[in-house]
């Protein structure tokens, strides 16, 4: 790592202007940055809001074009650094330029396979393409058995309390992209399709629960109000509801952090 490596990482602003948007890829890439940073393998970063109909002037300067997440990385002993405003290239990035402070381990390659399809369900869900929630309940049930057998090998037996993600008790690059997803997947299958996620995902609910204790996540996480409206939004719902959504946005932000009491494993 080069100490005078300037990072600045452009996110998407809420509805303020200030608050963190209800953008996974943003999120993505402030977990990722923030653990790198926190483990000293990448200098400490710069995070500046965007809204994209008026973008700040470190934004507009970069020749960006009105995308975010972006990353720039400044050295003064290097040529001129060219902004990214690709989420998987923004990683990729991060990974190359500044490797380490996340988990790497035999079970990314799994774990990667059995997220892939759970937001697409999810989406087609919000859209209406899918009458029910049986499509997503399969994928979820694919992670929720792919958590237990994580969880067995990690605590020997699996009746620990620690941390449970999702290649061992630590965060990995797959957890980067998969919980800003599936926090989005909680919050708004609920408020707008009245979708609980069911307490029989006990691993999911306390793999949810790690990240509701991790500051990593809980830092850089959107209101809920942030990702109903998106939603909504999205999904190109009725004018009056969205209305009545915007409305939250006018109150003090809140969060979607507690789980089921049955789905946290107790030790006697």
């Amino acid at each position: 790592m080069s100490s005078k490596d300037k990072v600045v990482i452009f996110f998407k602003a809420g509805y303020d202007d200030k608050c963190f948007g209800a953008c996974y890829q943003s999120q993505r890439v402030l977990m990722l940055s923030e653990l790198k940073a926190s483990n000293q393998v990448m200098p400490e970063f710069t995070c500046v809001p965007v809204n994209v109909s008026r973008p700040p002037d470190s934004f507009q300067n970069l020749g960006l074009r009105l995308r975010v997440p972006a990353l720039h990385i400044q050295n003064d002993e290097e040529e001129k650094s060219e902004p990214i405003d690709v989420a998987d290239d923004i990683v990729s990035t991060l990974q190359t330029r500044f490797p380490g402070g996340v988990i790497s381990n035999h079970w990314e390659a799994q774990a990667e396979t059995v997220t892939s399809n759970f937001f697409s369900k999810f989406c087609y869900l919000l859209r209406g393409v899918a009458k029910d929630s049986q499509h997503l309940e399969q994928e979820l049930a694919l992670i929720d058995e792919h958590l237990a057998n994580v969880a067995l090998e990690t605590e020997d037996g699996g009746g620990g309390g620690g941390s449970l993600f999702l290649c061992g008790n630590q965060m990995s690059l797959v957890d980067c992209e998969v919980l800003p997803k599936l926090h989005q997947v909680r919050v708004a299958a609920a408020s707008l399709k009245g979708y609980e996620m069911p307490s029989k995902f006990g691993h999911i609910w306390r793999y949810l629960y790690s990240a509701y204790a991790s500051p990593v996540f809980v830092k850089f996480c959107p209101p809920d109000a942030e990702i109903v409206v998106h939603w909504l939004e999205t999904t190109n719902q009725k004018q009056a509801l969205l209305q009545q959504a915007r409305q939250l946005l006018c109150k003090p932000p809140g969060y979607s952090f507690t789980v089921p009491a049955v789905a946290r494993k107790i030790i006697l």
